[in-house]
């Protein structure tokens, strides 16, 4: 909706109805450094509040951390790790709706507990990749209350609503929300002519009736599945190796919450549900009770069965997916939420979809995750 106004009124400025934002294709190769008309100083796309060691050359880094925690690669090493890192967040991790979508955001509660996939990552780790290192915040793009003073945010968001559309896409509409409480919630914006008008979620679904589509690019990503670090048959070895150091157990969390001041490895059961699954269920880790203080970027990743320690990186099947909080968003990112991840696929590439548990390690990425507290971890199965 709110690229859909801003272009009316951008149109109606310009008197051209023809208008349309373009998108910021940094899922594609070619599309992975900021495009040249953003960093040109004499366009007015240009902005000073962005951090300008991320200029070209230079490829985005879509699994953003900070570049302490994270160190500059070859653009050749992060464009392939960028492509196996979209594969896990729109297919192996996306396989259903509230994982993709996240929860259905309704207008009786206007809170939604659990983010989709690609909300984390790629949206809000680029949104801190773009920002400007020597502001507290990494304003203008780092921070809910800034980001859109940089032109780049439209370009950015536009990509986002395009996955949408190439996700229902490759899922042939058949993940479609079909709640009602959710069709029907609705927002306000002023359009071209400064009237006030109501907007449903169920007016925005079909772009051809918004009178726009999007330009037609490859999705290289989709055959870029991650493989195994180690053969799986050895991992199993080394796991086995990793039983005399006894692991964090799901009832060992406090209700209170226990802070990620390190990394946590915890042995989650999930035989009871597995005896009861339905084939056309998705499996997945649920990190719940997730409260960030502070107002902080925060970053962690989770890591199913790793027995090498030396290669955590998106770019291997054992990475699960990621938590990446953009601060600055109002009190309803005060409140706890759960993180979701889908790892069918994953725990069949990794030879342990028979497995009665699994061990989920939870990493890190920035200083400010001791500002991070977690009621504990859970396998649910999601139809």
């Amino acid at each position: 909706m709110m690229i859909y106004f801003h272009e009316r009124i951008l149109g109606s400025l310009i008197d051209d109805d023809s208008f349309r934002l373009p998108f910021w294709a940094w899922d594609i190769p070619e599309g992975m450094p900021i495009p040249d008309y953003y960093v040109n100083k004499k366009l007015a796309f240009f902005h000073t509040e962005r951090d300008f060691s991320h200029f070209p050359p230079r490829v985005a880094d879509l699994a953003y951390s900070t570049d302490q925690n994270h160190p500059h690669v070859s653009n050749d090493e992060q464009t392939d790790v960028n492509l196996k890192f979209m594969h896990t967040q729109m297919v192996s991790g996306a396989r259903k709706t509230e994982l993709f979508m996240g929860c259905a955001y309704k207008a009786h509660d206007g809170y939604c507990n659990s983010p989709g996939t690609i909300e984390s990552a790629p949206h809000n780790t680029l949104h801190t990749w773009i920002g400007s290192s020597f502001n507290p915040g990494r304003e203008d793009m780092g921070k809910f209350y800034s980001a859109a003073k940089d032109p780049i945010f439209y370009a950015h968001h536009s990509n986002i609503d395009r996955l949408w559309e190439v996700w229902r896409e490759i899922n042939d509409q058949r993940l479609d929300i079909t709640d009602p409480d959710w069709l029907d919630s609705f927002f306000f914006f002023y359009d071209e002519n400064l009237k006030l008008v109501k907007s449903k979620v169920r007016d925005v679904l079909d772009i051809t009736k918004l009178g726009y589509s999007y330009e037609e690019v490859d999705h290289p990503w989709l055959s870029h599945r991650p493989p195994p670090s180690v053969p799986p048959k050895q991992a199993r070895q080394m796991l086995k190796l990793k039983e005399n150091k006894k692991p964090v157990l799901a009832s060992d969390f406090r209700p209170d919450g226990r802070v990620l001041d390190g990394i946590i490895t915890v042995k989650v059961s999930r035989s009871m549900k597995r005896e009861s699954k339905e084939e056309e269920e998705e499996e997945a880790i649920v990190v719940y009770g997730i409260k960030v203080k502070g107002n902080d970027y925060v970053k962690f990743d989770v890591y199913v069965n790793l027995s090498d320690e030396t290669k955590m990186n998106p770019k291997f099947r054992e990475f699960a997916g990621t938590f990446a909080h953009i601060p600055g968003g109002g009190d309803a990112m005060k409140k706890k939420v759960k993180l979701k991840l889908g790892i069918s696929e994953l725990l069949k590439d990794l030879e342990a979809d028979e497995d009665e548990s699994i061990r989920v390690t939870l990493l890190p990425m920035t200083v400010t995750c001791t500002n991070v507290s977690i009621e504990g971890i859970q396998i649910d199965y999601i139809k």
